[in-house]
Formats: C-alpha cells, structure tokens, sequence
C-alpha cells in the first residue's frame, strides 16, 4: 500500500535570533487527516517552529513544501492562501467587536459599505457552535472570561477553511468540560480530512489526540513516537533528557490553628454569592471549577480590585474592605493574575527591576538608587527559588515561563506577602517545571508560614500540592474537601453539580 503523501513539510529548518539559535535542523511532516503533536519543555523551539509555519517568522536556513511544492511565507496572510491557520496561545482578538466578528474578522461576505451581516452572523456563529455552542456570537469579546475568549480564537482560525490549522496551548486556560469539546472538535477535523500541528503541556491529551508525537529539546529534533510508545515516563524523559520528577507533595498536618484569612458570606451580582471559606497560617488551599464557576471573580474581589456587594473579609484578626488592589498589597495580600505575558511582567525591564519594581523606595538614597544592594536581595530570593537564569540585567523575557513566575513570586516576597493569591500558576508551564513550582509553594509555606490559594483548572494539580481544595458551581461554593478525601472525580462531580 502506498502511504499518502504529506501535505506539509519543514526541512532542515533552523532558526537564530542574533547569536542566539531557537532552532536547529529540524525536520517535521504532516499527512492528511493527522494530529501531530509537537512536546518540549518551555524554550524546546516549539512556537519558534510552529510561527515558521504560519508565516509569522521566516527561517534563518531549511525549507517549507505544500503539497510538495516548496513556498516561502513572508506573512500569516501568505500561510493562510496555503490553507494554514493558527489558533496562537496568545489572546489575539479585537476587544470592542463582538464574537462573530472577530471570528470573520477580514472574511466578511460583500464588500465594503454592502457587507451582508446576515450572512456573515450565520457563518460566524456555525463556526463557533462546532467548537463551543454556550457563547453568544452577538457578545463583545472583553465581556467573555479568558477561556471563551480561547475558544473563540480556535472558532477563528477554522473559519479560514485552513486544512492545516496550528493548536499552541489551546487547553491551557479551559477546564474538562470546554477541554473534552474542544478535543473531539479536534478529533472530528482529523476525520473530515484536516491536518493539525498540536502543542500541549497536557500529556494525556497528546497520547488521546496525537497520530504521531515529535520531541523538540534545546532547538533541536530528539525524536518521534505513536501514541503506543507514549507513555508520561517517556514523554518526559525525551522533552527534558532525564527521567521526570514528581509532583505530588506529602500529605500534611496543618501545625498552627491561626487564621490568617477569613471570608463569610462574600456576594457580588452575576458572579459568585455567599462564599465563605478560611485559610491558615502556612496552608495552601486549593479552588476548583469549572470555567465560569467564579473561582477568578471570588480572588479579585477580596484583592480589592472589584467590590462586594454583602459578606465580609478579614485579615490577620481584622476586617478590611480594600478600595483598591494598592491597599491589598500594602497589607500583605497579593493576587498573581492567570495572565502572566499581559499582567504579570513589564517585557522590556531586565530580571532584578521585574523583581524589585514594587519595593524599588527600600533601595532609594539621597541621589541615587543603591543598585549592589537590590541585587544582592534580588539574587538571594532567586537562588530560594531555585530560578535558573544567566544574569539578572538580562530581560525577563529571555526566561522560560517558569522561571518568570518565580520572579514574579519573588517579587513579592519582598514585601513580606502574608497572603499570596495565584490564579493558574502553572499555565503554559512544561510538566518538570510545574512540579518546581509546586515545590517552591510547599517551602515557602513551611520555611516562611506563606499561606497560598491556588486557583487551578487542572484538578490533577491542586491534588499533587494543595491541604484543602474548594470547589465552586455557579458561583457558590459546593463544598470544602481536605485532600485525604478528595478525588479527581470527586472534585469534578462536585464542580458539575
């Protein structure tokens, strides 16, 4: 039997960015109605290859065929004539427009002054059902919580028709309802003939999805496997070129009895109602939910940034109403926002400003800022950390995501942080560097008595590293499990009732 022949194929591509190789001699085929997924650890080249493809970035060396025929993309829009579309990990949507046109943003029927917005509605909105059919294509984009707006941006790049569509972190910010639909989207496109590059950091859904799975480590090709050969042990050990690490953290005694954070009654219209819940001194506590449950409404309301309509919080044995995020941080509540690219880092500032920002007025003197200093405390918190980076005058940006968020940590802790809110901390994170994460809040609330919440969509997590996990439904609260008694599925029947 003669095997199809690829309707896509990276040769030889390498890539640099002025001294610095990104990629190197990496070749990739895609066959008709094939999942290929593409696995390494942050900073493996992964986006790098996949921008390649769509047009995003031109390669520093290597070819591109479709078809069998060779092309050069000098831009999306030259991809995506070849029937290649991206669904970036990146919201990359017009705010103010709603859903359906964003999702036919540039593919409107009729031209100009005649567009035909009947038409151009209907279309927007059979797109969007097939991925998800719970949001409103008349609804604007900013209204939507971060993993609507992902869907959309998936419903987007199907609506070039593309045969060829890129899936970079699609699940990262869903929970197992929207990320079982959004699967067996994927799963029917493979049927219908279509072909996808996928990425993940999702193990199980690579092996679920995948028809063949490549490992890109250090820029470079490691290796291809089927899904058969797939086992997590694997997986890891090719990404990361050692076996993996754990990531479940022993279960333990809560020694103090201090409550270092109360809620009773917490309600706000639309989004969550009576939320009551306490958290101890050296404690992680873990929330769960299914996207929508108010998980991400509850943690920003008792930052200050939005606020209560009844209930009450209190910290440290006294009540607060925070007008503002500012008087949070100042008492020693901190909230790390799920988007780390837009809200958690300043690009173009190097690692010690990143880290020192906040408390910059400690280091002030009478004509100058004393830089040896901060960088002596900024140095100690990384090597608490166990951050890995070259220097810190280098950017932020030339870190891997987990290294960021443990700047971003520290950040913090240098303002002696009591309470420490972290809303996805993990997300778009490779498996070994999620289990350091994990790690570090374990010893930061041992060694510093930090009491943690962790709002995670991945249930496995808040297993792995929380006491206690609180599930939400709706915006109430379903129950409070400590984690000897707690089960993936036990957490789901929960977060679904």
């Amino acid at each position: 039997m003669v095997s199809p022949a690829p309707v896509f194929e990276a040769r030889n591509i390498s890539k640099s960015f002025g001294p610095v190789p990104a990629l190197s001699n990496v070749s990739v085929r895609l066959y008709p109605g094939e999942v290929h997924s593409i696995i390494g650890e942050n900073g493996a080249g992964k986006s790098t290859l996949m921008n390649i493809i769509c047009g995003r970035i031109r390669p520093t060396e290597g070819q591109l065929f479709v078809d069998g025929e060779e092309v050069h993309f000098h831009s999306p829009k030259e991809a995506q004539a070849h029937g290649i579309a991206i669904a970036p990990q990146e919201i990359n949507l017009v705010p103010h427009l709603t859903v359906a046109e964003n999702i036919m943003l540039g593919a409107h029927f009729g031209r100009a002054a005649m567009i035909d917005w009947r038409k151009t509605r209907d279309e927007a909105t059979r797109h969007l059902h097939e991925v998800d059919n719970s949001i409103d294509p008349a609804a604007k984009v900013f209204e939507l919580s971060k993993a609507q707006q992902q869907l959309v941006q998936i419903a987007r790049a199907a609506a070039t028709e593309a045969r060829i569509i890129i899936f970079d972190e699609p699940t990262a910010t869903l929970t197992f309802r929207e990320e079982e639909v959004l699967l067996t989207y994927i799963e029917g496109l493979a049927r219908e003939g279509r072909s996808a590059f996928y990425i993940s950091h999702r193990l199980d859904e690579v092996r679920r999805l995948s028809h063949r799975i490549t490992a890109l480590r250090d820029g470079a090709h490691v290796g291809e496997i089927t899904p058969a050969e797939a086992t997590r042990d694997k997986m890891v050990t090719m990404m990361a070129g050692r076996p993996p690490k754990t990531g479940a953290q022993p279960i333990r005694e809560i020694q103090s009895e201090e409550t270092v954070l109360k809620v009773e009654g917490l309600s706000r219209p639309q989004e969550f109602q009576k939320v009551s819940f306490s958290l101890r001194k050296g404690e992680i506590l873990g929330i769960s939910g299914l996207v929508g449950s108010g998980r991400t409404e509850v943690a920003k309301c008792i930052f200050g940034a939005t606020r209560a309509e009844a209930g009450s919080i209190t910290l440290k044995g006294e009540k607060v109403s925070f007008r503002g995020p500012l008087e949070a941080i100042r008492s020693g509540l901190i909230y790390l926002p799920e988007e780390r690219k837009q809200e958690g880092i300043f690009p173009l500032l190097s690692i010690a400003e990143n880290t020192a920002l906040p408390t910059l007025d400690r280091f002030g003197g009478l004509l100058h800022l004393r830089n040896r200093e901060m960088m002596a405390e900024v140095e100690k918190l990384a090597r608490q950390m166990k951050a890995k980076f070259n220097s810190l005058r280098d950017p932020i940006t030339s870190l891997s995501g987990g290294n960021q968020q443990k700047f971003i940590i520290a950040r913090w802790l240098m303002r002696d942080a009591h309470v420490l809110i972290m809303d996805e901390p993990t997300r778009g994170i490779d498996v070994n560097a999620k289990f350091e994460i994990q790690a570090v809040l374990r010893r930061l609330t041992e060694e510093r008595g930090l009491s943690i919440i962790v709002i995670s969509s991945e249930m496995e997590e808040l297993l792995d590293v929380a006491d206690r996990i609180l599930v939400m439904h709706e915006g109430a609260v379903k129950g409070i499990l400590d984690r000897r008694e707690a089960t993936q599925e036990g957490l789901l029947q929960l977060a679904m009732s």
